[in-house]
């Protein structure tokens, strides 16, 4: 994604992310979300993020509750003719 276009996101859920290098980016452009915070997405289990920006009122990391429905979806199964 174009820089330019990153930095106009006013908010950022970031889930586990293993590269350094993104990390590192990604707190050059969200610069409200404190380099404390970000350092940790490594080590997120399933269902944490860190939120930022004018969606909470101070950046945290959360964990995501249960889904609460059934998970379908499928392949389409397409004819071969």
């Amino acid at each position: 994604m174009h820089p330019n276009a990153l930095s106009q996101c006013d908010n950022l859920a970031l889930m586990k992310m293993s590269s350094r290098r993104d990390l590192a980016e990604l707190a050059s452009v969200f610069g409200y979300a404190p380099d404390a915070l970000v350092d940790r997405s490594p080590s997120f289990r399933q269902g944490q993020a860190l939120f930022a920006g004018g969606f909470v009122d101070a950046a945290e990391i959360v964990q995501m509750g249960e889904r609460l429905t059934h998970e379908g979806g499928s392949d389409v199964r397409v004819p071969i003719r």
